[in-house]
């Protein structure tokens, strides 16, 4: 079953060659595993000759290279037959040329800080085991059963900048626990996510809302001192020293696991062994850990281990989407996608379709 973007799911259309080609070879990162054949090379004399092997880490840099293109380019198409239609984000107005310019920027500098060093290390031997256990046949849409009904973890409506469990579309494909992840922000009808310039973190629409539990279930671990970065227009906070900033990771049913990051400082009001329900506020929206301006961070994996889990698709159930390209419609049971505004409905709302 593949799951495509509503905005970019005419079947007729044609995708282009080169989509269509990348859309059957292995994402860059997991090429990038192949490094690890490396280091007996280093270990042993007589196995010298695979220290070539560690070309493969260079790959893991292709995602943030391939967007240098785009930015010196503009969005458009060229004589390949690609893209010629507007992207599902196109109407967001949350990355001008200069911010995009100092995001590239800071995330290919931030990979040389110790702390981030190591997470990156960590997080590409963690894909290791997490491709033994399946087999090299991860979760999918098409194989994966949850047990646990899911909602929106906050109330009002929010967009989704980031994810989708389409591959063009998903927040991090090559990074097995990221690969059905959601970035939310609050928009504005124009698209914009602060009222006015890229000011301070608390000037953002998302910033200090509530935050909640998606499900029920029992809290494992949490993080609430990491700071706040003051800056929001595309530097990463150089002295941040987890990726995820403070969070939440709550286990439900089924042996799933879900992960609220980047959440405000001092505003996680669960702890560890507590029992939350689902819609029971347990933290605020914030800016803290990798983040270049205030937004949720939420996924769902298979274990507690942030670096060992394989990431799940993710249904939310009673949802409305919209976007600007496509009808609003209301879903008992469904994914969301990249560039949508989606909203929880409640009892109080409208029934879904």
């Amino acid at each position: 079953m593949a799951i495509r973007h509503p905005v970019d799911s005419d079947a007729g259309a044609d995708p282009g060659r080169l989509r269509a080609i990348t859309r059957r070879l292995p994402d860059p990162i997991t090429v990038s595993l192949l490094g690890f054949l490396s280091i007996p090379g280093y270990v042993f004399d007589s196995l010298e000759e695979l220290k070539l092997f560690a070309l493969f880490f260079l790959a893991a840099f292709w995602p943030i290279l391939q967007l240098i293109p785009g930015l010196l380019t503009g969005a458009g198409s060229d004589s390949d037959g690609d893209r010629t239609d507007p992207a599902p984000r196109d109407w967001l107005e949350t990355d001008d040329r200069g911010t995009s310019i100092r995001m590239i920027v800071a995330m290919l500098l931030i990979q040389f800080q110790p702390v981030l060093l190591v997470t990156g290390i960590g997080q590409m031997a963690g894909q290791l085991p997490v491709l033994a256990r399946y087999r090299g046949s991860l979760p999918s849409p098409a194989d994966h059963e949850s047990e646990v009904d899911y909602r929106l973890p906050f109330e009002g409506t929010w967009t989704v900048i980031n994810g989708s469990p389409d591959r063009e579309y998903s927040h991090s494909w090559g990074l097995y626990a990221q690969r059905y992840a959601y970035d939310f922000v609050i928009a504005d009808e124009d698209g914009r996510t602060t009222a006015g310039d890229r000011g301070p973190p608390d000037e953002f629409y998302c910033f200090g809302e509530p935050i909640l539990a998606p499900a029920d279930g029992t809290v494992v671990s949490v993080r609430t001192d990491h700071r706040d970065y003051h800056r929001t227009d595309g530097w990463l906070d150089p002295l941040q020293r987890s990726i995820l900033g403070n969070n939440v990771i709550i286990e439900h049913a089924g042996g799933e696991f879900s992960v609220l990051a980047h959440l405000q400082r001092g505003s996680v009001a669960v702890e560890p062994g507590e029992r939350v329900d689902r819609g029971q506020r347990i933290a605020r929206c914030g800016h803290s850990g990798n983040s270049t301006e205030p937004h949720l961070h939420f996924h769902v994996q298979d274990r507690p281990n942030f670096f060992l889990g394989a990431g799940l698709p993710v249904q939310f159930d009673n949802v409305r989407t919209a976007h600007p390209d496509t009808e609003s419609r209301s879903h008992e049971r469904g994914y969301v996608h990249a560039g949508q505004r989606v909203t929880p409905l409640g009892d109080e709302n409208e029934p879904a379709e």
